[in-house]
């Protein structure tokens, strides 16, 4: 072997190193959050931080597993690539003795279900905004995987400046939009 093969060999190792499943030297496996401010932030940005839950959790796979998967593509479709998320988080769960309180395929289909919902007439697509509730399963899931990967880890739990932000404005024009839509009659 060359020595130009040899040290893009080695400069490519020290890059990526993949996690073992049940290490836990490396940190967190999924995206840390608090159940109560994924709901909340949920609301407050209009369903978009599921889409940036997404796109950290993917974030955090294609560090650990040294892929060279896109996250940003992955949370745009997440429509198609939450399947494939939400039974890595299972499986990962079962390495370490903890059980899934919901399959990974119904919170998935759950999630998708209500996501294209969106597309439903006044007020009726406003339901899509429920499925958060597919998502705190798979978050609680996450939230013990992290606890056992990385005791001690920080669990996201207090709202940043930028949060707080979105809960005023977003929020503010959340509860105004609904209002809007429920009771506003042409």
């Amino acid at each position: 072997m060359s020595d130009e093969n040899v040290l893009e060999r080695s400069s490519l190792e020290s890059k990526c190193n993949p996690v073992s499943p049940l290490s836990n030297d490396r940190g967190m496996s999924y995206f840390p959050v608090s159940l109560l401010k994924l709901v909340v932030m949920n609301f407050c940005t209009w369903g978009a931080y599921q889409y940036y839950w997404f796109y950290e959790n993917w974030q955090l796979i294609k560090k650990h597993e040294c892929s060279d998967i896109s996250p940003f593509w992955r949370a745009c479709f997440a429509v198609i690539y939450c399947f494939p998320l939400f039974g890595a988080i299972e499986s990962r769960g079962k390495l370490l003795h903890l059980r899934p309180v919901v399959s990974s395929g119904v919170l998935a289909g759950g999630w998708v279900l209500l996501s294209v919902l969106s597309l439903l007439p006044d007020p009726y697509w406003l339901v899509t905004f429920l499925s958060v509730v597919f998502l705190v399963p798979v978050q609680d899931q996450i939230n013990r995987i992290n606890e056992q990967s990385a005791p001690g880890h920080d669990p996201n739990k207090r709202f940043t400046a930028w949060n707080i932000v979105a809960v005023i404005v977003g929020g503010g024009t959340f509860v105004l939009a609904v209002f809007v839509t429920m009771f506003a009659r042409t």
